[in-house]
C-alpha cells in the first residue's frame, strides 16, 4: 500500500469513526483459554464501580494475553468493511536490554534520551473475520505508548529492525497473520501502556 493510498484510508477511517461514535466490545482470553468480553461482567465486577472493561486504560490487557476486537476498514474503491482482529503483546524487553537488542538489529539505532528507556516487544496481529478478496492492511493499526500520567509518549527516534522482522505494513486477507518487533520510547521505569488502535476502537496493554 502507498502511502497516498494510507493517508486517504486514514480519512475514510475517521469518517467511520464519526459515523459509528462507539467502538466495539473487546474479548480477551488469557493464556490458560479463560476469556471475559465487556459483557460478560462477574458478580464481584458488578459490585465495583471501579472495574473497567477488558482492555480499557483502567483494566489493560496483560502480557500472556490476547484481546479480540471490531476493525473497519475498506476495498480498493473506499467502500466500507468490517473485520474482526485478535492481538497479542509478547516478550517484552526494556533498557539496556532492549537497547541491545536495537544494536544488534542496526548498528545504528540510538540510545534513548535522557530520561527514558528503550522498550521492544512482538506484536502479532491476526485478521479472524474479513474480506476474501479485500485486504486489510497493519499500517491502519497505531501502536501509541501512553504514560502513567495518561500523556502520549512523544518519539523523539525510532526503531529500525532486520529485514522483515518488524510489524506493520503487511496485507492481510481473512485468515492472515503478521508478526513483528515493535520498538518504542517510553520514560524510564514508568508504568506505560500501549495503546493499540483502528481509530474505532483503543485496546491497552501493560507491559507487565
Amino acid at each position: 500500500m502507498n502511502k497516498f493510498k494510507y493517508v486517504t484510508l486514514l480519512g475514510f477511517s475517521s469518517l467511520l469513526l464519526a459515523a459509528c461514535g462507539e467502538s466495539s466490545d473487546v474479548t480477551v482470553e488469557s493464556s490458560n483459554n479463560e476469556s471475559a468480553t465487556t459483557e460478560e461482567v462477574s458478580s464481584e465486577a458488578e459490585s465495583s464501580e471501579e472495574t473497567s472493561a477488558p482492555g480499557k486504560r483502567s483494566n489493560p490487557v496483560s502480557i500472556g494475553e490476547s484481546a479480540t476486537w471490531d476493525v473497519l476498514y475498506s476495498d480498493a474503491d473506499y467502500n466500507p468493511l468490517e473485520g474482526t482482529v485478535t492481538t497479542t503483546i509478547s516478550n517484552v524487553v526494556r533498557g539496556e536490554e532492549a537497547l541491545n537488542q536495537l544494536t544488534e538489529a542496526n548498528e545504528f539505532n540510538e540510545a534513548a534520551p535522557e530520561g527514558f528507556e528503550w522498550v521492544v516487544f512482538d506484536m502479532s496481529l491476526t485478521l479472524d473475520e474479513g474480506s476474501e478478496d479485500d485486504p486489510f492492511n497493519t499500517s491502519t493499526i497505531f501502536i501509541t505508548p501512553v504514560a502513567s500520567d495518561g500523556s502520549e509518549v512523544s518519539q523523539s527516534t525510532y526503531a529500525s529492525f532486520e529485514e522483515g522482522s518488524a510489524f506493520g505494513w503487511k496485507d492481510l486477507y481473512k485468515g492472515g497473520n503478521d508478526s513483528g518487533k515493535v520498538g518504542l520510547i517510553v520514560p524510564e521505569g514508568d508504568d506505560t501502556l500501549i495503546e493499540v488502535s483502528d481509530m474505532n476502537t483503543s485496546v491497552f496493554y501493560s507491559l507487565k
